[in-house]
C-alpha cells in the first residue's frame, strides 16, 4: 500500500480529492489530510509518506516553501494547483508530477502509476532540490533541466543545452561538450517548457537555444548555430523566430 497524506487548505478540494483517491484503495491509503502548511509538515514527520498530494498556493506558506522547511524529501509528491504558468514550468523542468485543479480521474490516474512505478523513490530528492533552486533563479540559463535519458537521470544546465533533434519518438540532446544524451520522449514533450525558457522550436524536428544562434541566412532559410550546425528553419515559424532574435 502507498501510505498517502492530502495537504490542502480547501476543505472541498480536500474532501473531492480524497473521495476520488478511495477508487485506488486497493493501492492507495490516505493516512492524514491537512488543512495548513504546519500541520502537513507535522504529519510527514510522524507519519513518514509514500506520497503526498501538496497544494501549490496556500496562505502563509506555500507548498514550495514547506517543502524547504522539510529538508530532504524522500517521498513522491503530486502537486495540485489552479493555473500557475511560472510554478507549472519550474514543475515540469524538474520532471516533478503536478494536477490542475478541477481534478481529473485520469490523470489522476497517470499521476498515481508514475509514483507505483517508482516507488522506491529513485532521485526524488535530487528533483525536489533542483526544484527549489530554480525556483529561486531569475535567469532562464541559470535552471537546470531534468531528464530521464537511455542511461539514467540526469541533471543538465539550460545554458549547456545547444539544441535538441527529433527521432521518430526520442530526442536528442546535444550539449556544448559535444555530449549528445538520448531520451525517450518526444521533441513535443519539450516543447512548452523549454520555449518559456529562451529555446524556440525552429522547425518540426529541432528546438534551439536562442544564446546559440549566430546567424540567420535569410536567403536559405537556415539558422547557423555557434557549433557551425546549420538547421532549417520552417517558414511558418520565421516571423515569430526574427521578433525573439532582432539583432539577427
Amino acid at each position: 500500500m502507498i501510505k498517502t497524506i492530502i495537504i490542502e487548505d480547501e476543505p472541498q478540494s480536500a474532501e473531492v480529492l480524497e473521495l476520488m483517491l478511495k477508487k485506488f484503495s486497493d493501492i492507495i491509503e490516505v493516512v492524514d489530510s491537512c488543512n495548513t502548511p504546519s500541520k502537513g509538515i507535522e504529519s510527514i514527520q510522524k507519519k513518514s509518506p509514500d506520497l503526498v498530494f501538496l497544494d501549490i498556493e496556500m496562505p502563509r506558506m506555500n507548498g514550495f516553501e514547506m517543502l524547504k522547511k522539510i529538508g530532504p524529501v524522500d517521498f513522491c509528491v503530486i502537486f495540485t494547483t489552479a493555473y500557475n504558468k511560472y510554478a507549472i514550468n519550474a514543475i515540469k523542468i524538474s520532471a516533478l508530477d503536478y494536477l490542475l485543479k478541477p481534478i481529473d480521474k485520469d490523470e489522476l490516474a497517470k499521476a498515481i502509476k508514475k509514483c507505483q512505478q517508482n516507488v522506491e523513490r529513485k532521485n526524488v530528492g535530487e528533483k525536489m532540490d533542483i526544484l527549489l533552486k530554480n525556483l529561486s533563479r531569475q535567469r532562464a540559463f541559470d535552471k537546470v533541466l531534468t531528464l530521464t535519458s537511455t542511461d539514467g537521470v540526469r541533471f543538465i544546465k539550460m545554458k549547456d543545452i545547444i539544441r535538441l533533434e527529433a527521432q521518430g519518438r526520442y530526442t536528442k540532446f546535444y550539449l556544448t561538450n559535444k555530449e549528445v544524451i538520448l531520451t525517450s520522449r518526444t521533441l513535443g514533450d519539450f516543447e512548452e517548457t523549454l520555449s518559456a525558457n529562451e529555446f524556440f522550436r525552429i522547425h518540426e524536428t529541432h528546438i534551439v537555444n536562442l544564446l546559440y544562434v549566430d546567424r540567420f541566412h535569410k536567403g536559405n532559410n537556415y539558422v547557423l548555430l555557434s557549433d557551425k550546425t546549420e538547421l532549417p528553419l520552417a517558414r511558418r515559424r520565421k516571423e515569430e523566430f526574427l521578433k525573439l532574435i532582432p539583432k539577427i
